[in-house]
């Protein structure tokens, strides 16, 4: 009896280690076991001149690796140009569902007349992903979609990812499957976590969960997946955010992790239009510290992009 039980808690032993140590998709995508893999991304651009100038720091801080664009909004074009003019940029584009500020607005770059359930009374687009929700219908979100990368791709801009501006295209199955559909289409990868998602299963665990049988779709499909995802940076609500980023780095787990941010530069045109300017600029300040690059040079964690994600992904083969 006794050597039975022995048997049994070594066998009950050995299948913990073995789910300790599942492979990661840093390691699926060709980093070496117990790499800490981070991308830094920062939404927004194009969105005003303040968003595009805070970007623009962090990037050239060497801190932010990723960038996605607004395409309704009025300072898209100064944006293009500065991707265009650094094609090194890795930009994607933040399908935008909603136009969430009082005093400043933007209509769907189909037009109105297109897709009606995407826009209010006053012809822009819902204030909220509530509103969207109960007034868009699965093909009018895809019209905009597809409106939204054609008017990128007419400017220029070289596409290196889709994701959704305020998870309007995470808020229902029908909308997260055409936002699947378009990016396996199309081959641009898009944000999902199917690993160990330590920080957003703390985030919101009933979303991993609902995302987790699509994963193996898209990762077949030749496109990349994150091991986690964070976005805890938006709860920060400070200009001093220099100690949590710091902590965020440290606490890394091994994989890839995708990180989300929104630098934005203290001016007076900001200052108008947000009503959370202080946890923007806190993003924008911390990141341009050179600091937060020292930390992230001294606990080895490597930056990368989401070309190099769809680099890696397309030589793993299918």
């Amino acid at each position: 009896m006794r050597k039975l039980i022995a048997l049994f808690s070594l066998s009950l032993l050995c299948c913990v280690l073995a789910q300790g140590q599942e492979e990661t998709y840093a390691e699926k995508l060709g980093w070496p076991k117990g790499a800490r893999v981070l991308m830094i991304h920062a939404d927004d651009g194009g969105m005003s001149h303040s968003s595009n100038a805070g970007i623009i720091g962090t990037i050239e801080a060497g801190t932010v690796t990723s960038v996605s664009i607004m395409m309704p909004c009025s300072w898209v074009p100064e944006f293009a140009a500065y991707v265009k003019a650094h094609p090194e940029v890795d930009a994607g584009i933040h399908l935008t569902y909603t136009a969430e500020w009082d005093s400043y607005r933007w209509p769907p770059v189909a037009g109105r007349d297109a897709v009606p359930g995407l826009v209010d009374a006053m012809g822009y687009m819902h204030d909220n992903v509530g509103e969207v929700v109960k007034h868009a219908t699965p093909d009018e979100v895809e019209k905009e979609l597809r409106a939204q990368i054609a008017l990128a791709e007419k400017m220029g801009i070289e596409i290196t990812h889709i994701d959704s501006h305020m998870g309007t295209l995470f808020a229902t199955p029908e909308f997260f499957e055409r936002f699947v559909k378009v990016a396996i289409e199309k081959q641009l990868p898009l944000l999902v976590a199917g690993g160990h998602g330590t920080v957003v299963k703390k985030e919101d665990a009933s979303a991993y969960e609902q995302l987790k049988p699509y994963v193996e779709k898209i990762w077949n499909a030749g496109l990349p997946v994150f091991d986690d995802i964070d976005t805890s940076s938006y709860s920060w609500r400070s200009r001093d955010k220099k100690a949590e980023y710091i902590a965020m780095i440290k606490a890394l787990k091994p994989g890839v992790t995708w990180f989300n941010c929104h630098p934005t530069k203290p001016t007076e045109e900001s200052e108008v239009i947000t009503n959370n300017r202080e946890l923007l600029f806190g993003d924008y300040l911390t990141l341009i510290d050179p600091d937060i690059k020292k930390v992230i040079e001294e606990e080895g964690v490597i930056l990368t992009t989401f070309r190099e994600l769809k680099l890696r992904r397309d030589a793993v083969g299918k």
